[in-house]
């Protein structure tokens, strides 16, 4: 891993949409619910090895009979990383897209845990996220 320190962290975007409320409300039976949760990690790069890493998540919930969206949720948290000097990329890679965005997640977690609440849904509590997976997941289709 790569040294850094995480400047400041903020939340640059967030969206919720829930298109079929109150209706929702009012059916006893809506059937089971299906959830669709997208993760990508978008990095820009400046001067004096300072980078934006950007943590975009899409959670959206419908219900499996008829598609209908139930909510949908898309944010973009990021943090302005200052990092040391580092010749390895691979390295530099990794620190970016693995550590920088495990750090982010517990914000962007609680946001999306916040926002379900708010809205009268039950509370949508995200799993711990292995971005060292994702990462190689990633690393591995692009061969």
């Amino acid at each position: 891993m790569a040294k850094f320190n995480i400047i400041s962290q903020f939340l640059k975007d967030i969206s919720f949409e829930s298109p079929n409320v109150p209706e929702l409300f009012f059916k006893q039976d809506n059937g089971q619910a299906k959830l669709e949760i997208n993760i990508d990690i978008q990095i820009k790069g400046a001067e004096n090895n300072l980078f934006m890493v950007d943590l975009i998540t899409k959670v959206h919930s419908k219900l499996e009979a008829g598609d209908k969206s139930i909510f949908l949720i898309e944010s973009t948290y990021s943090g302005l990383v200052q990092m040391e000097e580092e010749k390895d990329d691979e390295k530099k890679k990794r620190t970016l897209l693995i550590d920088v965005p495990t750090l982010l997640f517990p914000s962007v977690r609680a946001l999306i845990a916040r926002l379900t609440s708010e809205s009268g849904f039950p509370t949508f509590v995200m799993q711990p996220v292995d971005f060292a997976k994702l990462y190689e997941e990633k690393n591995n289709k692009k061969q």
